[in-house]
């Protein structure tokens, strides 16, 4: 195997997923990964596709941070102080 593999790029019917949508259809294939009795060649396929939505799901978060990050930005704050809820108040 070639160190120079090109790496795939995500096909259109994953590429039109919600991240809602493609959260679910991954968890669906780990689900499957993990069951007990799994064949090699299903599983290197349900492995691939799930790579692929991973990808895509970190495509999307990505342009959501990127957004967020836009949008503090134009409302004169300098600073991104995260999303997660302020426990110390």
């Amino acid at each position: 195997m070639s160190a120079n593999k090109k790496i795939p790029e995500i096909p259109d019917d994953i590429r039109k997923l919600t991240f809602e949508e493609a959260y679910i259809a991954l968890k669906e294939a780990t689900d499957f990964l993990e069951g007990e009795e799994v064949n090699l060649e299903e599983s290197l396929k349900v492995y691939s596709r799930a790579s692929l939505l991973a990808k895509h799901c970190a495509n999307l978060l990505g342009r959501a941070e990127d957004k967020i990050k836009v949008l503090i930005e134009s409302e004169g704050v300098m600073q991104l102080t995260g999303l997660e809820s302020d426990e110390s108040g």
